[in-house]
């Protein structure tokens, strides 16, 4: 757990022959598991949309729906690592048999609240009820395959695998919200997300081993929280400058397309940047196990920043899509990395917790991002937010550069 160089035997020799190893994950877990874990994380894209287009429709502010956002999404960043050492101390059945149900009452709980005008702190406890349930589908995936997996380059596919889910999922949450918001009322995507927590959510639920526990086989008791995330810290820091990445472009990219009198455009022009980081999460398996995991953080956050900076530079939102879609093909890589390095750092018996924290560290960077994105945007215009989002990237090489020194220590 402690060496950050990748085995001999983690990438295959050609790029074709890197792709073929994707086809050993249904074996692995079936594809009934893939669909259905693919399908349980949906919600969780939906929520942060779906909760601010709904309280803002019910409430005719704006400022409310951002509070009931953000109630939600720290709510759900603090208790990630916890719900990752529940699962580490008593398996990944426990918890979410138990928070399955809750997270679909208090689902239901914030579209009831809604549709019957609740405002003020009332509303934001119930946004508090939804995060503290949420489950981290995606860590609890990646989690499984560390105790699944046998070799390193199955364990490398299937990262790289998880990250192109999550990414897709990113890119389809959002629609999800938009189709079913104007399809029927303002307030449907949270009934959908409900929904889809109560099925595709509980059959996740059913598909956690009764023993699964982390591969190391360590005591009961296992690392506390914060020897995890001290351990953990460089990929911490990389996810969260990666949240305030996604934060702050969302933010220059509303704000250009307002700008551009098409604010409907905005959500479908920030997109591409999922697409390309899927395409590129996907196709991680073929880098070159020369390339070490400090150096592909390096490249992945010099390309991310440069390629912001173009974004900020160029003059149309056709533009601005391209360049966003070639931010997404070093973004994607740079994720895989950042849980790579999770892996190999976690102390034994922490490996719930260490990826947990990763999906927190994202989800406190989001909001940073947004907040101080969106007040650059609006005070100073949306060429300089995008330029501020470039500096962000930047933090990401710099944790690639201190771990390779550490390395060479």
């Amino acid at each position: 757990m402690g060496t950050l160089e990748l085995s001999k035997t983690t990438m295959q020799t050609s790029p074709f022959r890197a792709l073929g190893s994707y086809r050993v994950l249904p074996q692995i877990a079936g594809w009934k598991t893939l669909v259905v874990a693919f399908a349980a994380r949906a919600p969780y894209a939906m929520i942060p949309l779906g909760v601010m287009t709904a309280v803002t429709a019910s409430t005719g502010s704006v400022a409310q729906g951002g509070y009931a956002t953000a109630s939600v999404a720290l709510s759900t960043a603090i208790a990630g690592p916890l719900i990752g050492k529940w699962a580490d101390r008593r398996g990944q059945d426990v918890p979410l048999r138990v928070l399955t149900p809750l997270n679909a009452l208090a689902l239901l709980g914030m579209f009831f609240a809604v549709i019957n005008g609740l405002e003020g702190v009332a509303l934001y406890g119930v946004g508090v009820l939804v995060g503290v349930t949420s489950l981290p589908i995606g860590s609890f995936t990646r989690s499984r395959w560390i105790s699944q997996t046998n070799v390193p380059h199955e364990l490398g596919a299937a990262l790289s695998y998880e990250s192109m889910a999550d990414e897709f999922v990113f890119v389809l949450g959002p629609a999800l919200v938009g189709i079913a918001a104007s399809a029927a009322f303002p307030s449907a995507p949270l009934f959908l997300a409900f929904a889809l927590v109560a099925t595709a959510g509980a059959a996740f639920a059913l598909t956690a081993p009764r023993t699964h526990r982390d591969r190391s086989k360590a005591p009961a008791k296992g690392p506390g929280v914060a020897q995890v995330l001290w351990a953990v810290a460089p990929s911490i820091m990389t996810m969260t400058a990666i949240g305030i990445y996604f934060g702050a472009t969302q933010a220059a990219t509303t704000m250009r397309a307002e700008l551009a009198g098409t604010p409907t455009v905005a959500g479908l022009v920030y997109a591409t940047m999922g697409v390309g980081s899927a395409i590129m999460a996907i196709m991680t398996v073929a880098i070159p196990d020369s390339i070490s995991l400090p150096m592909r953080l390096v490249v992945g956050g010099a390309g991310m920043a440069v390629m912001m900076a173009v974004a900020g530079a160029v003059p149309s939102l056709g533009l601005t899509a391209a360049a966003l879609l070639l931010c997404g093909l070093f973004v994607g890589p740079s994720m895989v990395t950042a849980f790579t390095v999770t892996e190999k750092l976690a102390p034994k018996g922490g490996v719930a917790i260490a990826m947990t924290s990763m999906q927190s560290s994202v989800t406190i960077g989001v909001s940073l991002g947004s907040g101080v994105g969106g007040a650059i945007a609006q005070n100073a215009g949306d060429n300089p937010a995008y330029f501020a989002t470039a500096a962000a990237a930047s933090m990401v090489a710099l944790v690639g550069l201190a771990l390779n020194l550490r390395k060479r220590r």
